[in-house]
């Protein structure tokens, strides 16, 4: 599986929104475009990741505040919230 990060994910809304902006300059070619149904369905999805990593930091509050953080971080790893990487 790719790893992704917070980091890449502001890379590629950033890039979508310099297409949007290129929309209206004549000189852009088209593979420096991006319609607006595109860029919506971008942002749409990276507000699903932006949730996920969300849950991944709050599952790893609870470990680090646990009594039994074995118990919750194994837990956590056979219900795919996190890898064995990420303890």
């Amino acid at each position: 599986m790719r790893q992704i990060s917070i980091d890449a994910l502001n890379e590629h809304i950033f890039e979508a929104i310099e297409m949007l902006k290129n929309n209206s300059d004549e000189n852009a070619s088209d593979n420096e475009k991006i319609d607006i149904d595109t860029a919506k369905a971008i942002a749409e999805l990276g507000k699903v990741v932006v949730d996920g990593y969300k849950v991944k930091a709050q599952v790893m509050n609870i470990i680090k505040n646990g009594s039994n953080p074995q118990s919750v971080s194994q837990m956590a790893i056979e219900g795919g919230i996190i890898n064995r990487e990420q303890q």
